[in-house]
């Protein structure tokens, strides 16, 4: 199930207002229990929402859930054996993401498929590890009882694709979160403003990229097509994730949480540095914190310090998928931001800022070609026809409709800053009333669009 899905708009999402304001009504009643039922209610959904699309894989989710609240304990009371757990974790996902691919490796013969995956295995496995390091660190105790910590672990809004939200961030408010009216207005925007994004402009572009790399890989597409294309999947791709994050932490107000942000208009940068710093800002942090720090960062030589770049964006690639466009897509932004610590790096922040964020785009779009083909055949296909004139006649012109919202949301990504009606990572948060209805409006469209159209994937839900 996904939250641009007419089963959840008109199903889970009223039970799920309904039951955590029936228990806030019943407030009184309950009294200082009142955030433990709210919290049993949280988890009953969240494993409901989970169950709908992976039956069977809830009990992974529930055994890791069960398995890192008893590791804080122990963490915290014996730190050295936080290893066991870590690897532990990393293990489940090996298994469950990467092992078919290892072994076609070592064994190219061998014709192995690649199950399904655990929807969020990726995301879950670092809330797990970011708790359990954290408590080590000392930066938080280990949850209180059980309930807490399955309400952090398996709350829906993060589940299956993020944000990547650490325990430190919400632990107080899953005791203290009370009725707050503003909050519950805020996120009722947000949750439109996301699903607008997903609906009208991702899904709208989608067709144009998936078309192109259709065409690629059938070696009729023009080189025009192929720059058309992978603009069309640069928008798709931010539109779809950060409309999913915009509806996650939507959903978090609903429920009484704030969750940070996880993109601040990313192609806006003047350098991939920057870039890195808008884009999924919780995986970008935490892989920061918990990988290149503990590597030791750029405390160390010049060498050491581009190694541990390298080593990070080969995770961050790896992370993603089990398959080298994905371990290529990181090593490519590894590479730049090394590029941007030499000599070149000064030049570069001397550009005029136009040429700067055409820079960031150039590098950016190439490495999306990676990242969206199949395998690395395609890719290197794609990446000729880009640069090499083919004789294909040009097609994709003829998506009317999806060229102008393609336009649009390379407006929409571009303009700057003080043309936005409205900036989520400010501090101020006041909404016009004017705002809300528009997204309001739109809303009703999006949802017209979901229950006449079959098309509705998340990208990040593969990962």
């Amino acid at each position: 199930m996904v939250f641009s899905s007419v089963i959840f708009i008109f199903f889970m999402l009223p039970l799920f207002i309904l039951a955590d304001n029936s228990i806030r009504c019943a407030g009184s009643v309950l009294g200082a229990h009142e955030y433990r039922y709210r919290n049993i209610s949280l988890i009953i959904i969240s494993l409901f929402f989970y169950i709908w699309g992976e039956a069977a894989n809830v009990f992974i989710l529930l055994g890791l859930g069960i398995v890192n609240y008893y590791a804080g304990k122990i963490i915290y009371n014996n730190g050295k054996r936080i290893i066991y757990f870590i690897v532990l974790n990393i293990f489940v996902l090996f298994c469950c993401k990467y092992v078919c691919w290892v072994i076609s490796l070592i064994l190219p013969f061998l014709e192995l498929k690649q199950p399904k995956l655990p929807l969020g295995i990726s995301f879950f496995t670092f809330h797990a590890i970011s708790y359990l390091i954290d408590i080590r660190r000392g930066v938080i105790q280990p949850a209180k009882n059980a309930v807490d910590f399955l309400t952090y672990f398996c709350m829906f809004p993060h589940l299956v694709a993020g944000p990547i939200v650490r325990y430190a961030q919400v632990q107080h408010e899953l005791t203290r979160r009370g009725p707050d009216a503003s909050l519950f207005s805020y996120g009722v925007f947000r949750f439109l403003m996301g699903l607008n994004k997903k609906v009208l402009i991702a899904n709208s572009v989608a067709g144009i990229a998936d078309a192109a790399f259709v065409l690629s890989s059938q070696g009729h597409l023009h080189f025009l097509d192929a720059w058309l294309g992978i603009a069309a999947y640069t928008v798709q791709i931010y539109f779809d994730f950060s409309g999913y994050s915009d509806m996650a932490i939507g959903l978090a107000a609903m429920a009484g949480f704030h969750f940070e942000e996880n993109f601040n208009r990313p192609y806006s940068s003047s350098s991939i540095r920057e870039f890195w710093r808008r884009w999924h800002i919780s995986l970008s942090s935490w892989l920061r914190d918990y990988l290149y720090i503990p590597l030791g960062g750029s405390r160390g030589s010049v060498l050491s310090t581009y190694r541990n770049q390298l080593v990070v964006f080969f995770i961050c690639g790896l992370w993603h998928g089990a398959d080298m466009t994905f371990i290529v897509w990181g090593l490519w932004h590894g590479i730049f931001l090394i590029v941007e610590r030499m000599k070149a790096g000064a030049l570069i922040a001397k550009l005029p800022s136009g040429l700067a964020r055409a820079y960031v785009m150039l590098v950016v779009m190439l490495g999306w070609v990676f990242f969206r083909a199949e395998n690395m055949a395609e890719a290197m296909t794609y990446m000729k026809t880009m640069f090499m004139p083919s004789c294909a006649p040009s097609v994709l012109s003829f998506y009317a409709m999806s060229m102008v919202v393609l336009m649009l949301g390379v407006v929409l990504c571009l303009i700057p800053d003080r043309f936005l009606p409205f900036s989520p990572v400010s501090e101020k948060k006041e909404l016009s009333a004017g705002l809300y209805f528009c997204h309001a409006a739109l809303a009703v469209i999006s949802v017209s669009m979901l229950i006449t159209s079959s098309r509705n994937p998340f990208i990040y839900f593969n990962f």
